[in-house]
């Protein structure tokens, strides 16, 4: 990183903070026991699209994890900026699974 910023260059990186993995070895989930402990239970917190466990922001945890690990490559690596992947399976409560958006405005609001 060092070089590359006397250089001139800005480190921007790629994070997936939509969703984590669903199995149990390499993850997150069924960290303490249950289907959601940092995602929704049951089938709100899976996606069927990429097999995977969804985040559930309202919870606490969740938030001090995700900015933790924000806070973590700022410190470590001195990243300059972050591009959220999935930005749709953030904001919307249909995770983008089953929707598609043409461009009317009024697909981008309500749930």
């Amino acid at each position: 990183m060092n070089k590359a910023h006397s250089l001139g260059l800005r480190i921007i990186i790629d994070l997936v903070h939509s969703h984590a993995s669903n199995n149990v070895n390499d993850g997150i989930n069924r960290f303490d026991g249950t289907d959601h402990s940092f995602s929704h239970p049951g089938s709100r917190g899976y996606h069927s699209g990429w097999d995977s466990m969804l985040f559930d922001y309202s919870k606490y945890e969740v938030k001090r994890f995700l900015l933790a690990n924000l806070a973590w490559f700022l410190e470590e690596y001195n990243i300059d900026g972050f591009r959220f992947d999935a930005v749709t399976s953030i904001l919307y409560n249909h995770h983008g699974i089953g929707v598609g958006f043409s461009g009317n405005y009024k697909e981008y609001f309500g749930l």
